[in-house]
């Protein structure tokens, strides 16, 4: 007969597993906001209704919020790494949840 134990060993292996599972991460949010740009000629400075397209990364820090410019070149990275660390905390809560439940029970 399965102990009890084992069985939720195996469930705790199995979350653990899980996190390691998640690619890389980065903390923050990826968002585009139109900016003008640093030439004097360009329309963006002569109709602010045509400004660029800027992507930052945004986080907290201290209470204060930080940003990151982002490269076009690298937004499809920045938003795969944005996407795994909201799924990293999603597996980190089943963790702690799971804990939680083996306190209680002891």
């Amino acid at each position: 007969m399965i102990k009890v134990k084992e069985i939720l060993q195996e469930k705790q292996k199995k979350l653990f597993e899980s996190l390691s599972q998640v690619g890389p991460f980065i903390e923050g949010t990826v968002s585009t906001t139109a900016r003008p740009c640093g030439n004097p000629n360009c329309r963006c400075r002569k109709d602010p209704a045509k400004k660029h397209p800027s992507t930052y990364l945004t986080w907290k820090e201290k209470n204060k919020t930080k940003s990151l410019y982002i490269p076009v070149a690298y937004l499809n990275d920045a938003e795969l790494w944005s996407a795994n660390y909201k799924e990293l905390k999603k597996r980190i809560k089943k963790v702690s949840d799971f804990h939680k439940k083996l306190l209680r029970a002891k």
